[in-house]
């Protein structure tokens, strides 16, 4: 089975992790005062209104892919992750660059059997410049997000 690698990314960096999401699987890239930043009962730091009614909450994750329930003055954006289902959410980060696997020179690896973890959205590592990245399929760092809502919700 041939596996099609996409050709451009966006890069999320928040903390010191570099992230990088396949651009087709990023609804749109929004800036953080639009979000109306609230403590919420599910772990999220606020709402983002899309128009029509329909709002979704925004995560915020430590470098460490935790959930963080207060968004750091650094934060400027988040992206909007698409979803298979009516579930739409946002993950706030510091910086946001789209990039294109040829043209920046990423140097994608299959993650090695000795990093992978139950659980972890992390597919591959990605070299660039002079740092390392990871990369996480939208849907399954969607899904990883909500996972982590979940356990938070439950643990209250």
């Amino acid at each position: 089975m041939d596996i099609k690698i996409p050709q451009i990314y966006v890069l999320l960096v928040f903390d010191g992790l570099h992230m990088l999401v396949p651009q087709h699987e990023v609804q749109s890239v929004e800036i953080i005062a639009d979000v109306h930043i609230t403590s919420m009962y599910t772990g999220a730091v606020g709402w983002f209104a899309h128009g029509h009614g329909q709002e979704s909450p925004v995560y915020c994750l430590s470098e460490e892919m935790t959930l963080l329930l207060d968004l750091p003055k650094n934060r400027e954006f988040f992206i909007l992750l698409k979803s298979s289902d009516a579930i739409i959410i946002g993950l706030a980060c510091d910086e946001v660059e789209t990039l294109h696997a040829k043209n920046d020179h990423l140097y994608l690896q299959d993650l090695p059997i000795v990093m992978k973890l139950p659980g972890s959205p992390i597919s591959r590592l990605v070299r660039y410049q002079d740092k390392i990245g990871c990369i996480c399929e939208g849907e399954v760092l969607r899904k990883y997000i909500l996972n982590l809502s979940e356990t938070f919700v439950k643990g209250q």
